[in-house]
């Protein structure tokens, strides 16, 4: 591609209009020859500190924010590389993203469960459609395991172009606050943004609340539309902006959920919107799930899809891998696993199976190293009120002391139902062995994960199997 198109709008390229462009990167490790290397600040490691490899490797042209010493290359100077590599990327792709009617999901709990409900109803409504979130990417050729919740704008780019090739007219995916921070989505627009809720997590990326929020803020700027929890406590900014309308299972909202109604089954209501009222059925555990269907329906709507249709879909949906996922339906107590790995999170599944269990909570659960130690002793402090036994163990304990993260934890405790158990398989075999009919055994914060991260090395390790294997073990 020529950089005159490729720097459309981006940055002035005279009299270099003509040069080449095979390739647009910011991992220097990843040049080839021709390709336009933009050198980005980041937290650990600075890209201006790789342009020497990058000219080493090829690279043909740079874009830099800083003053460089002179490069044998066409230097380009902008004011926010992370921005100008976004829009780029959008550029060296041909903006794919203009042809596909973009639904963006943020907040901290719920994207990955609204996202695959909204994609359930359009796939049910006939409508060719993509999916990018934290557990899968689909781009209209099949669905493969994601690597981050929003990928970076080359990759990000080259999914919509694929989506588009292969036929796909819509494409739902999750927002990240960090991606929103790092202009991630920097130039795409969005028809239609969701806000889930806000809740404590990624302090350790945000700082604060109020920067977290704020970068949460971020995609409704790029949104034609806004469909905006209502109840959550950070809702105000929020409804405040340009084309947000709002929905609710507490308060007055374009969109209301009522006569709620839980059920071992799963929750039903009746939905409320401009388009008139319907009996929702949802076979899937929690409250939660009332907000996550109603922000579905709520988005269906609004794509002017057959609000009937969808209805029938998630009378049948199927879940989501990781998010309440059975382990065996054929056992005298359920063995559920979930991706909660926040305070909100957790208390929200615990709060929903204590609707839901006539017998006792047992939960396995612990906190990820590197990561918002705040949220640790709130961990502890949840977990202990609202299940009858708790069992910490490590979670991802990356570069931490996994006994460390578990003191951290154990701050938090109420009362002496718990045991520190490190080792996780060790604490999932003490669960099911102390389990009995009627109870609920949750395995909490890995869902989906099929790995655990320490310090030197990466293991598989897949919940699943490891359950199974021990229900096998212990004679069920």
């Amino acid at each position: 591609m020529k950089l005159s198109l490729l720097a459309s709008s981006v940055f002035s390229c005279t009299p270099f209009e003509d040069l080449e462009i095979s390739l647009v990167t910011d991992v220097s490790s990843r040049v080839i020859p021709g390709a336009l290397f933009v050198a980005i600040p980041g937290r650990s490691t600075d890209g201006h500190q790789f342009l020497s490899e990058a000219v080493a490797k090829g690279a043909c042209a740079a874009v830099v924010s800083a003053q460089t010493p002179p490069l044998p290359i066409p230097t380009f100077r902008v004011p926010d590389p992370r921005s100008a590599f976004a829009l780029l990327c959008g550029n060296f792709y041909g903006n794919p993203s203009k042809d596909l009617r973009l639904i963006g999901i943020t907040g901290t709990n719920g994207k990955t469960s609204t996202a695959y409900m909204l994609d359930h109803c359009l796939r049910a409504c006939g409508v060719k459609t993509g999916l990018i979130g934290t557990v899968c990417t689909d781009d209209g050729s099949g669905g493969r395991k994601s690597a981050l919740t929003t990928p970076d704008p080359s990759t990000l780019h080259r999914i919509f172009a694929e989506a588009k090739r292969h036929g796909c007219t819509h494409t739902v995916m999750e927002v990240s606050s960090q991606s929103l921070d790092q202009s991630r989505t920097a130039g795409i627009e969005f028809e239609l943004g969701i806000f889930t809720n806000l809740t404590v997590d990624h302090l350790d990326y945000h700082g604060s609340m109020q920067a977290y929020r704020d970068a949460k803020l971020k995609l409704f700027s790029q949104c034609r539309k806004g469909l905006i929890n209502a109840d959550s406590d950070y809702a105000a900014p929020f409804l405040a902006c340009p084309g947000a309308l709002s929905f609710s299972a507490s308060h007055p909202a374009d969109f209301r959920a009522s006569r709620v109604y839980m059920t071992g089954e799963g929750v039903s209501y009746l939905e409320c919107s401009p388009s008139g009222r319907r009996e929702v059925f949802l076979p899937v555990w929690g409250r939660f799930s009332i907000y996550n269907s109603l922000a579905a329906l709520a988005a269906a709507e609004c794509l002017d899809l057959d609000l009937d249709v969808c209805v029938r879909a998630l009378s049948s949906f199927p879940g989501v891998p990781g998010r309440l996922e059975p382990i065996r339906n054929d056992l005298p107590f359920r063995l559920l696993i979930d991706y909660a790995h926040t305070p909100d999170g957790l208390e929200n599944v615990l709060r929903s199976l204590r609707e839901t269990t006539a017998g006792r909570i047992i939960a396995v659960f612990g906190c990820g190293g590197d990561r918002d130690q705040s949220k640790r002793p709130e961990m502890g402090r949840i977990a202990t009120r609202w299940a009858d036994l708790s069992l910490i163990t490590s979670d991802n304990p990356r570069s931490e002391d996994p006994e460390e993260i578990i003191r951290q934890i154990v701050c938090g405790v109420q009362g002496d139902e718990y045991r520190i158990i490190p080792d996780r398989t060790q604490a999932i075999r003490v669960a099911i062995q102390s389990a009995a009919p009627g109870d609920t055994v949750l395995l909490a914060g890995k869902g989906h994960e099929t790995w655990q991260v320490f310090s030197d090395r990466v293991i598989h390790y897949d919940e699943r199997e490891i359950a199974r294997e021990i229900l096998k073990e212990e004679g069920y």
